[in-house]
């Protein structure tokens, strides 16, 4: 109800339902928030409850950025799991949709959603989802785009592979296998929302392509649909910001933009024409993402497509590098110019009569023919490295059969100027961690030790959190988003020590390299490792946090990757001595 209190938070009236939660504005300390209380059987459940905390503690540590909304806190009061995070307003992409459908125009446009999967896109570059859909995207009146529910994607996912919540489409296959979310699964999610905005239904398997029932697109669109959202992660873009370029090229800047006039009767077809045939024949519908490549019947068609298209001759086409424009040339003209290297992916080719625009490398028919070209000019370039190579190395033969009969003195000079350079790499060694490998130290690094748990905390459990919190164990809240040393691992998936220190040790030699810079014989290190990422949250060395010991061996540290685990984090103990 209004009012009520959750840590340093008074609720104010709900917002939205979410798949796991429900959003309510808020009064906070800074001012008016968003705060989001998870749905009770869903906070009751301890593996989706420690994946909840876990996404919290990531997305609050992220810098500010445009197109998210910054998680400020997390808390549990009584029996309430809460998230909360800055102001949000405008209106989820899913009650867009909703009223797109009720009136019966479908999706919300190309360039309306080549906006929104731009924004999306920028968003997700450096960090990962994993249960990106309609519901987690708001756009406001400004059009200003804005992913917000970063902090409840891991618990949204682990709802739905315990079979709490619905599964959604716009998951990617591998994540409800049990694949932990990357770069690859978010391409998959915001190619479906791609698909959904335009069409203005969820993806699904013989659904309509694109280029079929949004006016104006034609079928590139379909394409990068059909990529994106590929059942083999290693065929999908590589990365979010990668797609989201695509997508600004083809919707907002014109590139899949319709512009094939009608054909003429007798007319031999134009390139337009022809390329729309290619398009229909190589693009796969999003139906079958999963297909091979387009038989032999359909190759015959495109070569002959593209063998009418360069018998004509008009210079037409004009061609974008950078700022500046090229050209008119024929087609042929741009082919030569393709297999010369001048003409690359990136460039943008344009027919000037109808202004239609698209770059060269995504081309149903130039497109294959630039990356043939590239190709060929990686070859020879190896080709060439190859041969200089060769040539140096037979150099370098003469040249040590003539150290070898100038006699006794040149072999002399030789042998010292190698000692020279031995002792001078072992002086730059000493300068930076970077270099040691533990070659050149002898380091011994002890078997680790998980340490006791901490003492329980008297009261429930918990302890309050500050203002707001009221009185009474069933009350007070406990701040989850910044306790990250002292929490104990009973219940919970922990990483095996054995294959802890299977990681670690192989860093002996850096680590050995801080203690040796810093006048140091030995170390006691303490680290937390979090469960998802495997990578270092925490740590302790000799019981401090500070001081250029602990700058250094931090740095070394937290540069080491774990095996991920389903738990929140392992927490290891190791000695290390020179």
């Amino acid at each position: 109800m209004p009012g009520f209190q959750l840590g340093t938070y008074r609720i104010g009236q709900p917002l939205w339902p979410l798949r796991i939660a429900d959003a309510y504005r808020a009064e906070g300390p800074a001012g008016a928030a968003t705060v989001y209380v998870i749905h009770a059987q869903i906070a009751s459940n301890p593996q989706i409850r420690d994946q909840i905390v876990a996404g919290t503690r990531v997305a609050a540590a992220l810098p500010e950025h445009k197109h998210l909304i910054r998680t400020l806190a997390a808390g549990l009061t009584g029996d309430l799991l809460w998230i909360a995070t800055e102001e949000v307003e405008g209106t989820l992409v899913r009650d867009l949709l909703a009223k797109k459908r009720q009136a019966g125009n479908g999706g919300l446009g190309a360039r309306a959603t080549g906006n929104l999967i731009t924004g999306i896109a920028e968003a997700l570059a450096e960090v990962h989802h994993g249960a990106l859909a309609d519901e987690s995207v708001v756009v406001n009146r400004t059009g200003r785009v804005r992913v917000v529910d970063l902090a409840l994607g891991p618990g949204t996912l682990a709802a739905m592979i315990a079979g709490l919540v619905p599964t959604h489409s716009s998951i990617a296959p591998e994540l409800l296998a049990g694949s932990v979310p990357n770069g690859a699964a978010d391409v998959y999610g915001i190619g479906a929302l791609l698909y959904e905005s335009l069409v203005g239904s969820p993806l699904e398997r013989g659904g309509p392509r694109p280029s079929d029932v949004v006016a104006g697109v034609n079928a590139q669109i379909d394409d990068v649909v059909a990529r994106a959202c590929h059942r083999d992660p290693t065929k999908r873009f590589g990365r979010a910001d990668v797609l989201g370029e695509v997508v600004a090229e083809a919707l907002t800047k014109g590139g899949a933009m319709q512009t094939i006039p009608p054909p003429m009767v007798d007319a031999a077809p134009t390139l337009d024409q022809q390329v729309s045939l290619a398009s229909k024949i190589e693009a796969p519908s999003p139906s079958a993402a999963s297909s091979g490549p387009a038989g032999p019947m359909a190759a015959g068609m495109i070569d002959r497509a593209l063998a009418g298209a360069l018998a004509d001759s008009t210079e037409k086409w004009l061609v974008s590098k950078g700022k500046l424009d090229y050209g008119p040339f024929s087609l042929a003209e741009v082919v030569k110019q393709i297999e010369a290297g001048d003409i690359v992916s990136g460039n943008i080719i344009m027919d000037k009569d109808t202004g239609a625009r698209v770059d060269v490398g995504v081309h149903p028919l130039l497109g294959p023919m630039v990356e043939d070209s590239r190709q060929r000019r990686d070859d020879l370039r190896r080709a060439q490295a190859e041969v200089t190579v060769q040539s140096r190395d037979k150099k370098r033969g003469v040249m040590l059969y003539g150290l070898i009969t100038a006699g006794i003195l040149g072999v002399g000079l030789a042998v010292f100027f190698i000692i020279g350079q031995v002792s001078k790499a072992k002086e730059e060694s000493h300068k930076g961690v970077s270099g040691m490998e533990g070659a050149s130290l002898k380091v011994t690094v002890s078997e680790p030790k998980k340490p006791p748990p901490p003492p329980k905390r008297t009261g429930g459990g918990r302890h309050t959190a500050g203002a707001g919190g009221t009185s009474g164990g069933n009350n007070a809240t406990e701040d989850l988003s910044l306790n990250m040393a002292d929490e104990g691992d009973e219940g919970t998936e922990t990483l095996d020590m054995g294959r802890v220190y299977q990681t670690y040790s192989k860093y002996g030699g850096q680590l050995g390299g801080c203690l040796q810079g810093n006048g140091g014989g030995a170390a006691n290190i303490y680290i937390n490792i979090d469960g998802p990422s495997g990578k270092v949250a925490f740590v302790k060395i000799n019981g401090k946090q500070g001081g250029p010991l602990y700058a250094c061996m931090n740095r070394v540290l937290r540069g080491m990757k774990f095996p991920s685990i389903n738990g929140p984090r392992t927490r290891a103990e190791f000695d290390i001595s020179m």
